[in-house]
């Protein structure tokens, strides 16, 4: 049994947590754009990705917070832990998602699961002060789609009579992973929901353009063999770090001292990874919310600072922030790490 478990609107809720003056308000979170918008913005219309100047300009009530990279990513582990606690078979999805297998537990029972997934809910509101929806059922699919159901703040269980009753009914653009492009292919034969996939091979979905992998993908959707599998994070292959600097500036003194406070806090969360950089990546966004990524890779593996900062400027100075005639708002620093 596959719980899917989703931490809502995981920026915004970190907010209103440690704010209460925003909690049950329309607010956002971002600098530039919209990078995640509480419920009750969301009710309004408001969307992650709106430039937030046209998102002010038409919803003149909504409060606005900027990033803090560093406390969801120590919230993001915080519930990660809880996550672990349930079950050592975790898949991330992003740093409030993730997939747990619980089959082991009371012998796989949908029931079992439900209570396992309602207790990780009330943990999580109770010690980290997060909504978390969860989705439960036998394989990824149903999981991921029941979580969705289940937003903002709830529990939707699929048992095996709901999952072939609902299956075959649901549309191909609400499949997991199924995009525009590839909707649009389906519906030029004809295929719109699940059950029109009858009858066709994956070498007939290949014919209509459709990319072998997703015909595989889809062939299994139809018969009900679609992913149960947890995939288990390898090593990383990066560690970074980036921090708006608030407000643009061209000013050489305060970017090159973000990048220095970047640089150090990517070493210290290197902590006790014995792998030694091989790149470093220095990362520039500008006030028109254009970016540039510069890698330089290093002469030898190490994690020398002298010789990581060095190569740091350097490829800062490659992005070509001083000629150009925008202000810098974000810097950041990845180290590249080995995977071998």
């Amino acid at each position: 049994m596959i719980i899917h478990a989703d931490a809502d609107a995981f920026f915004a809720s970190v907010e209103q947590r440690d704010h209460p003056h925003l909690r049950g308000r329309p607010m956002v979170v971002g600098e530039q754009v919209v990078a995640c918008a509480s419920y009750e913005a969301r009710a309004l219309g408001v969307r992650a990705g709106t430039p937030l100047r046209h998102a002010l300009r038409r919803w003149p009530q909504l409060a606005v917070t900027e990033l803090r990279g560093e406390v969801y990513e120590e919230v993001s582990g915080q519930l990660f832990a809880l996550f672990r606690e349930a079950t050592d078979l975790v898949e991330p999805g992003s740093m409030e998602e993730a997939f747990l297998d619980v089959s082991a537990l009371d012998g796989g029972s949908i029931d079992e699961a439900g209570r396992v997934a309602e207790h990780l809910r009330r943990r999580a509101r109770a010690e980290l002060g997060l909504p978390v929806s969860a989705g439960v059922a036998r394989a990824k699919l149903f999981a991921k789609l029941a979580s969705r159901r289940a937003k903002p703040d709830g529990l939707v269980v699929v048992d095996a009579a709901t999952e072939a009753r609902v299956r075959p009914r649901l549309p191909v653009a609400d499949l997991w992973g199924v995009g525009p492009v590839t909707t649009d292919k389906l519906a030029e034969v004809g295929i719109a929901r699940v059950a029109d996939l009858v009858g066709w091979s994956e070498d007939g979905l290949v014919e209509a353009r459709v990319a072998r992998a997703m015909a595989r993908r889809l062939i299994t959707i139809r018969d009900g063999t679609d992913d149960a599998t947890i995939r288990l994070p390898g090593p990383r292959r990066s560690v970074s770090s980036q921090r708006s600097l608030g407000r643009a500036t061209r000013q050489r003194s305060v970017i090159e001292r973000s990048l220095r406070e970047n640089l150090d806090r990517a070493l210290q969360r290197l902590a006790d990874d014995p792998r030694e950089p091989t790149r470093v990546d220095v990362h520039v966004r500008f006030d028109d919310d254009q970016s540039v990524q510069v890698p330089v890779p290093l002469e030898r593996p190490t994690r020398d600072e002298p010789a990581l900062w060095a190569t740091a400027q350097e490829a800062l100075v490659r992005s070509g922030y001083e000629d150009d005639g925008r202000g810098v708002t974000l810097v950041g620093v990845g180290l590249h790490l080995p995977v071998a």
